[in-house]
């Protein structure tokens, strides 16, 4: 008796497997795989989005160190004004702002020193105000003292004439040439002057007074 044919044994050897959880591992496994492969594609989108925004800034940053090695116009107009040295060319930014400021430092020593010239000058003018007023008081008074002198010495003189022109409230400047009588109107602001001399009569002299005071 013949036994069975090979085919015969084969299809019945793969139906007694038992493949259903075989395939249920495969699918677990193909699921596994997708999933992580998501997540790879995920992270990897992220990373680049991280690269680009690296690469944004990088460019910024880039463009900031440009603009402080190579100024601008409107810095180089700007640092132009202060000052008097002309801006070097070779220098960058912050080369160009430290010379700026050296300068600056030396021209605020220069004005700080001119500032205390002039205020030893002011200083000196109002002693030398003090010492004129001083001296000028000093003359006047003097002045007052020759003219009690000459007035007591001799009444006839036009010395006289002055003082009673003085009690009437005008002022008399004595000089070595001539006295002089100087009356000011308050109402024509006019200032009139009288060289005395003995030739003019206490007439005409009280005259002139009267009119002009």
């Amino acid at each position: 008796m013949l036994g069975p044919e090979p085919q015969d044994l084969v299809y019945q050897t793969i139906e007694s497997f038992e493949t259903e959880p075989d395939l249920v591992i495969l699918s677990r496994i193909s699921d596994t795989i997708k999933q992580t492969e998501e997540k790879r594609q995920a992270k990897l989108d992220r990373l680049q989005q991280n690269i680009s925004a690296l690469e944004e800034q990088l460019a910024e940053a880039k463009a900031k160190l440009e603009s402080l090695n190579h100024p601008s116009d409107v810095l180089k107009e700007q640092l132009s004004s202060l000052g008097k040295s002309p801006l070097d060319p070779n220098e960058n930014t912050f080369q160009l702002m430290n010379t700026k400021s050296g300068e600056l430092d030396s021209m605020k020593v220069a004005l700080a020193k001119e500032l205390t010239d002039i205020e030893t000058q002011i200083n000196q003018n109002h002693m030398t105000k003090m010492n004129l007023t001083k001296r000028k008081e000093e003359l006047v008074a003097q002045k007052e003292q020759a003219l009690a002198a000459s007035v007591s010495e001799n009444h006839n003189s036009s010395s006289m004439k002055i003082s009673l022109f003085r009690s009437l409230g005008v002022h008399v400047d004595l000089t070595e040439r001539a006295d002089k009588i100087v009356i000011f109107d308050q109402k024509k602001n006019q200032t009139s002057v009288l060289d005395v001399d003995e030739k003019y009569s206490d007439y005409f002299i009280s005259n002139y007074i009267w009119e002009r005071l």
